[in-house]
């Protein structure tokens, strides 16, 4: 009876941390066991970087790139090949000459993992093709890689870092892909915010208005805390150089 209600006790505290602080066990454990992989940056380094995953969705997306303009925040967008056709052929070079990072997110919304490794690498490289095209006559250099459904295998990692990318996840996730009340994903951003903190949103045509009342009201509330926004190239770089001194 005592291992039964044991084993009910350590389920409710094991689900409790994945809804409100997975932030934790992120940080402390995933990203020691993985360090191929970036999870978050420097811890000492009081900053953040904004990652939005699966646009473009179309309107929302210009909506999320003015937003941006408007908070002066600087974001990663993590780009599925598949979906460019949902808005103009600019928006890439627009959101590059906004001073925004893009991501390689792979052709389609589905799990990468779950790819052969030979349809992973035959995607991989369309995909990158496409997006590169798909900044017209700005060179774009990717460099940063995040698998679709954010699981990884280490044929993966592999097959990656042979073109040069390295993949990222993230240590701050609202679970807004599941469409919670908007209180809970204000609170959750703030509650999980850290030094070196990776937020992964998303920009699909149900999720891209509880990312935009979001950010409009989790950046104000964070810069007055201090934080300050980067691009993932400038929080691994930051992190790099304190850790060579």
């Amino acid at each position: 009876m005592a291992a039964g209600v044991g084993g009910i006790l350590l389920a409710i505290a094991v689900v409790s941390i994945l809804l409100l602080r997975p932030s934790l066990p992120i940080r402390w454990v995933l990203a020691p066991l993985f360090p191929q992989v970036v999870f978050c940056g420097e811890p000492r380094l009081r900053q953040l970087a904004i990652t939005i995953d699966d646009g473009p969705s179309g309107h929302g997306s210009w909506q999320l790139l003015n937003l941006l303009d408007e908070l002066q925040v600087p974001a990663t967008l993590f780009l599925i090949s598949g979906h460019l056709e949902r808005t103009s052929p600019d928006f890439v070079s627009h959101a590059m000459a906004a001073g925004h990072r893009i991501g390689h997110h792979m052709a389609e919304d589905r799990m990468s993992a779950r790819l052969d490794p030979e349809a992973f690498r035959e995607q991989f490289e369309a995909t990158v093709q496409r997006l590169q095209r798909a900044s017209g006559a700005t060179p774009l250099e990717l460099r940063w890689f995040r698998p679709g459904g954010g699981w990884f295998t280490s044929t993966m990692l592999h097959t990656i870092g042979e073109r040069g990318f390295r993949l990222a996840l993230g240590s701050v996730f609202p679970w807004d892909t599941l469409h919670p009340p908007q209180p809970y994903l204000r609170w959750f951003v703030l509650s999980n915010a850290h030094p070196g903190g990776i937020l992964v949103l998303h920009d699909r045509p149900d999720t891209i208005q509880a990312t935009l009342a979001t950010l409009r009201a989790v950046v104000p509330e964070l810069k007055r805390r201090g934080y300050r926004f980067t691009t993932l190239d400038e929080m691994v770089a930051g992190s790099r150089i304190r850790t060579s001194r």
